[in-house]
């Protein structure tokens, strides 16, 4: 294949993404699908392809598809051989892509933190819209396409570092397909506590709630580690049409009283 693709010009080796996306597009239209990937997403996973990625976990929706259609493999494969020319030296460079991954380098929005009374305080996070869209595209991936298979996807919603009282509280907020409703995500809380040099031990218990779109539900931690939220239906924070989230979320950690 490498023959045949230094005999392109370099009108046709540029071309080589534009046909990975036609072929997807009328394989989708085909099977009814609302995979939609364009050039720039299919960029990411032909470079990721190259540079090791494992693009079944990463992409299991669009690596599915590759399993089943000849055609799109091929179209992949001359993706995959027109990109490796170009970072040989072999092809002019294939226009980047003007995605905007300008959320990747924005700093963390840290908790606002309130001081109740002695002892006790209340840390507020939350995440925007827009981030939770990035975490969850493409969207296929919050979905259950295929019931059998063995890995789910998982997400972090919120991964954050605060201080109260001289402790330091690591927290980690993430959430995978719920094993018990294929309908719904189970979000998962992970708390671990790090002692300043004064510190008492920390105040547990903690009081713990999650807002997300139509959802809203509390949970009391008695110590550092896992703690499970209810599940979270799928209706209640995806939008029905576009399969997005519809709401950004809030989470909201305190000493209970």
């Amino acid at each position: 294949m490498n023959e045949e693709m230094n005999r392109l010009d370099p009108s046709q080796q540029s071309a080589a993404l534009k046909r990975l996306a036609e072929h997807l597009a009328r394989l989708n239209a085909q099977a009814g699908s609302n995979l939609n990937m364009e050039n720039d997403m299919l960029s990411l996973i032909v470079s990721g392809t190259l540079n090791g990625e494992d693009i079944s976990r990463q992409y299991p929706a669009f690596h599915r598809k590759l399993l089943e259609s000849p055609e799109l493999r091929a179209a992949f494969l001359d993706a995959l051989e027109s990109i490796e020319a170009e970072r040989s030296g072999e092809l002019p460079p294939i226009p980047s892509p003007q995605t905007s991954l300008e959320f990747l380098h924005r700093p963390q929005v840290s908790p606002v933190i309130e001081i109740l009374n002695q002892g006790t305080w209340r840390a507020t996070w939350e995440r925007t819209l827009e981030q939770l869209q990035a975490i969850f595209s493409p969207p296929e991936l919050a979905y259950r396409a295929d019931p059998s298979l063995s890995d789910d996807p998982w997400f972090t919603l919120l991964r954050e570092e605060m201080k109260a009282e001289d402790t330091t509280y690591d927290v980690i907020l993430d959430c995978t397909l719920s094993t018990e409703n294929e309908e719904a995500l189970s979000p998962i809380l992970n708390l671990a506590v790090t002692l300043g040099a004064t510190a008492q031990p920390a105040g547990f218990p903690l009081h713990a709630s999650l807002q997300w779109g139509d959802y809203h539900e509390s949970v009391l931690i008695a110590d550092e580690g896992r703690v499970r939220f209810p599940d979270i239906p799928l209706a209640a924070v995806f939008d029905q049409i576009d399969s997005q989230p519809k709401a950004g979320l809030k989470l909201t950690l305190e000493t209970a009283s």
